[in-house]
């Protein structure tokens, strides 16, 4: 049950990685989870600002099975478990940048349509693993 909450069906965020092996987060959106632009986040007609590297500003730490992610000013945006597995976590490790995906869907089946109707934002961000892993 745990697992399907964190797969996106219970409107949680999901891990995936790109083809090119980087670690994303797919985050549906969520009362409290403010999607604010002047933060960094791009969206259609400004993803090629992605390509500038992670936002300096933001941050993010797994430890386990938690993910914290802080936007600027130190405050919280996403604190909770994820379902990561051993790849994904390798590749955070490799990569040591997370790009989330964010827009007005609030599950894995609103994501496809809110992708094709140019509704989604993106931001990357530093991340580390916690030491204790």
């Amino acid at each position: 049950m745990e697992m399907i909450s964190s797969t996106g069906l219970g409107g949680q965020p999901w891990p995936e990685l790109m083809p090119d092996r980087r670690p994303v987060l797919v985050v549906p959106a969520a009362p409290g989870r403010l999607l604010v632009l002047e933060d960094g986040w791009a969206d259609r007609h400004t993803a090629p600002a992605l390509a500038a590297g992670p936002q300096p500003t933001w941050s993010a730490v797994l430890a386990g099975a938690r993910l914290t992610i802080h936007r600027p000013g130190g405050l919280t945006w996403f604190d909770g478990e994820i379902a990561a597995t051993r790849e994904w976590r390798r590749q955070v490790r490799e990569h040591s940048t997370l790009l989330l995906i964010t827009g007005p869907f609030t599950n894995v089946f609103d994501f496809q349509p809110t992708a094709a109707a140019g509704q989604l934002f993106l931001l990357t961000t530093p991340i580390r693993l916690a030491s204790n892993i």
